[in-house]
């Protein structure tokens, strides 16, 4: 019993200076929160300030007409795309390199690889005029808009999903080592704590690059919509607020999630300690009870 009051007393203590460590007990820590709070807010539940009429939806919808003939110019160019890859495909048999050793299959592969680069370039001409055009259009809306704040979301849950997957694809290849270069001789609270903080790193890592990633990439959507200097800046201040605040949620929850994981293996471990150790006890006590009674 003494023992059990001694740890509950000492796990008590590690609560409480964890609490003081993490929240809010200082002037500088209650602001890092009250930000993390907004920041979570923005991303997760505030409505954009700008809400589309019915006249900026209407002169959205005009532009929009016109980039409607540059897809209808590119949907032949695609389809002669296809068309090019299947006789590509048709000389090559799909095998790389070896095709280069049949001088009539290297001209054939050549001039098609040719005519396929003079297509792709008629793409990529027609895709600046429509992203032009569809430019033009979002900057009858607004970055600060419905639709511009649901496209920056948008691309903010695409690189948190790409992060994750990230995430389990290191953590697989790193299964795969481990099997390869496993001690024998290791005990089972160390496996367990290592591959604890093994996936904790990836996802750690992955949701970092999820930062980096969307700090470039929201830069993009910000200049789609056209806005002035300032309030382009501004918008990036608050979507890269939002980004920082979920990201830094998401990594709090990993760590507590590990601590949590390294506490569980460590009673486990703990409990089947004593338990053993009571085992050896009634073990020794009833061989020397033996002793005497010989």
């Amino acid at each position: 019993m003494a023992d059990q009051r001694q740890v509950a007393t000492s796990e008590s203590q590690v609560l409480v200076a964890l609490g003081k460590a993490v929240g809010p007990t200082t002037p500088k820590k209650a602001t890092a929160w009250f930000f993390w709070l907004v920041g979570m807010y923005i991303m997760l539940a505030a409505r954009a300030p700008v809400t589309i009429t019915d006249e900026m939806n209407k002169a959205y919808m005009n532009i929009m007409d016109e980039a409607q003939d540059q897809i209808a110019l590119r949907k032949p160019l695609l389809a002669k795309i296809h068309s090019i890859d299947a006789e590509i495909y048709t000389h090559t048999g799909g095998i790389p390199f070896t095709w280069r050793f049949d001088a009539e299959k290297h001209k054939a592969v050549s001039d098609l690889s040719n005519q396929r680069e003079k297509t792709m370039q008629e793409i990529r001409a027609i895709n600046v005029e429509i992203d032009a055009i569809e430019s033009n259009a979002k900057s009858k809306l607004g970055i600060w808009s419905s639709a511009g704040v649901d496209e920056v979301r948008n691309k903010f849950w695409e690189k948190i999903d790409a992060g994750k997957r990230f995430a389990k694809r290191q953590t697989l290849w790193d299964a795969f080592i481990s099997i390869l270069t496993q001690r024998r001789d290791e005990e089972a609270f160390s496996f367990v704590v290592r591959w604890i903080f093994t996936i904790a790193f990836n996802f750690t890592i992955g949701f970092f690059l999820t930062l980096v990633n969307f700090m470039f990439t929201v830069i993009f959507v910000i200049r789609s919509f056209q806005p002035s200097l300032i309030s382009g800046i501004l918008f990036y201040a608050v979507a890269l607020l939002g980004a920082a605040s979920v990201v830094a949620g998401y990594l709090m929850l990993t760590v507590g999630i590990a601590g949590g994981g390294v506490y569980v293996a460590y009673k486990t471990v703990s409990a089947n300690s004593r338990l053993e150790g009571r085992r050896q006890n009634r073990y020794r006590l009833g061989n020397v009870d033996h002793l005497h009674d010989d």
